[in-house]
């Protein structure tokens, strides 16, 4: 039965397990941002009582995924929040949408931001980015740092080099598997799927063979309450990859997180329902695929010795820490390179507050949620914060900078990349 349903077996006690790992409630010590708080307004609102404040509080959320895993009853709160989200432009009007790109004008300073993305700010929102991609309302918020754009998206160089799809992929026997390259690294950050590329190649000693027609994983977009838009996207994505039956890898953990939901997304299409099993069984998680294969290749690891001062910070995205369980695998591959000394909060891994359209839609929420990340943080003296998840990095990104200084943020494959060649 679906969460939020009145059943006596599963339906929410009020015993506040959840409040105790709320990134935000913990933030704010407001009983309006809970999950339980959210399940109690859910049960007891009736459709023509929805209004604007009904459609503000359940946009405050992260969709990290703590409750679900903290819940003694399994209540899925996120799945709550998106569901509620899909009903929303049924009920007077609103839109989960509409009322995130109504914060984002009256904020003038996400807004000002843009114009710090270099002079292209109008043609990545308007030309650059696809409509569908989940990068575009990530990035109002990106104001502290300037970036240059590439001058090609990873994916459109592919095209321009090869021609057409098919003679991109080569011949069999040069592949080994198939990269889905995520918005960031496709149209933003080229060099996340370029320092895959080389990984691959490193381990395996043949090519990623990347599907052109590949497009966002529907993140964003599941996120914002458009259930629609979001099998669209995944119906594009499987038709992509079903050239070949290599194994997917993705290098964002958000993706990935993604990617895998596909087969419940499907469960009620028995036209789609195989496809989509049959997608989410050869994806491969970025950094259990890496560690696989350098611990079985040692000697690729040579390189690594090149500083003894790598102090390293590795940030657990909420998309792997929770449900998927993925935190050893990216520390078990770091740890592999003997130049790492990898550091850990007092306090256990930490929510950075970027929560994809949250940022947007809530940045003063947003902010108090990295303030507490940031002050654990500096109780270490790591000089380089790792990770995998597109979200997070930008987050990261725009709190420490970009440049070669202390505190500077890398991509786990672009890290590995450099420190092998």
């Amino acid at each position: 039965m679906k969460n939020g349903t009145r059943n006596e077996e599963r339906f929410c006690v009020k015993c506040g397990t959840c409040n105790t790992v709320c990134p935000v409630y913990s933030a704010t010590g407001n009983e309006i941002h809970t999950p339980r708080g959210k399940q109690h307004l859910k049960s007891k609102i009736a459709k023509g009582e929805v209004s604007s404040h009904y459609a503000e509080i359940f946009s405050q959320c992260l969709l990290c995924g703590a409750c679900l895993e903290a819940c003694p009853r399994g209540l899925d709160t996120p799945e709550l929040v998106t569901s509620v989200r899909a009903e929303l432009p049924r009920f007077s009007g609103l839109s989960f949408l509409k009322f995130v790109s109504r914060k984002a004008l009256v904020h003038p300073f996400l807004l000002s931001g843009l114009t710090r993305v270099g002079s292209a700010a109008e043609t990545l929102l308007g030309e650059w980015l696809p409509q569908d991609s989940g990068l575009r309302l990530r990035l109002q918020g990106f104001g502290q740092h300037p970036f240059k754009l590439p001058a090609k998206g990873y994916i459109d160089k592919l095209k321009a080099k090869s021609g057409n799809d098919n003679e991109q992929q080569a011949s069999r026997q040069e592949q080994s598997i198939s990269f889905f390259t995520g918005c960031l690294a496709n149209y933003l950050q080229p060099e996340i799927a370029e320092a895959t590329q080389l990984l691959v190649a490193e381990t395996t000693g043949r090519k990623a063979v990347v599907p052109l027609a590949q497009t966002c994983c529907g993140m964003a977009a599941m996120a914002a309450g458009r259930p629609d838009e979001t099998l669209g996207l995944a119906k594009r994505n499987i038709r992509a990859f079903e050239d070949n039956e290599l194994p997917i890898l993705t290098s964002c953990s958000s993706c990935y997180f993604q990617l895998k939901t596909y087969k419940e997304l499907f469960a009620d299409d028995p036209e789609w329902a195989e496809r989509a099993a049959g997608f989410t069984e050869r994806l491969e998680e970025f950094s259990s695929f890496f560690l696989k294969k350098f611990s079985a290749g040692s000697e690729k690891i040579t390189g690594s010795n090149k500083s003894s001062d790598l102090k390293v910070f590795y940030h657990d995205p909420c998309h792997l820490r929770f449900k998927l369980h993925i935190t050893e695998e990216p520390r078990q591959l770091l740890k592999l390179f003997p130049a790492i000394d990898l550091q850990e909060l007092e306090g256990g891994p930490q929510c950075c507050g970027q929560g994809g359209l949250f940022q947007v839609a809530h940045p003063d929420l947003a902010l108090q949620v990295w303030k507490n990340l940031m002050g654990d943080y500096s109780a270490l003296s790591a000089n380089t914060v790792v990770t995998a998840c597109s979200g997070c990095l930008l987050q990261w990104q725009r709190g420490l900078g970009t440049g070669e200084s202390d505190g500077q943020v890398k991509h786990l494959a672009v890290f590995i990349a450099r420190l092998i060649q």
